[in-house]
């Protein structure tokens, strides 16, 4: 696992546990309506996540691919 994808995994992993930490702080508090902030955290940072992962391949095959792509070098 290159280094990148270490951080990327686990920034992605101690935003999931923050969000989760907040989800069930606001569920036990006395304003459950409030939830959909963390509801929405944990959406967006996975989403987030995904678009990073889908990026990272699409960079990674641009590089072994054999045209003369704008990644590509030689």
């Amino acid at each position: 696992m290159n280094k990148l994808k270490a951080i990327n995994t686990s920034q992605f992993y101690i935003q999931l546990f923050t969000a989760s930490l907040l989800l069930y702080f606001t569920l036990t508090s006395d304003r459950p309506k409030m939830a959909i902030i963390p509801i929405l955290l944990l959406i967006s940072w996975t989403l987030g996540f995904m678009q990073r992962r889908i990026t990272r391949r699409r960079v990674n095959r641009l590089r072994t691919s054999e045209n003369k792509d704008v990644l590509h070098e030689g």
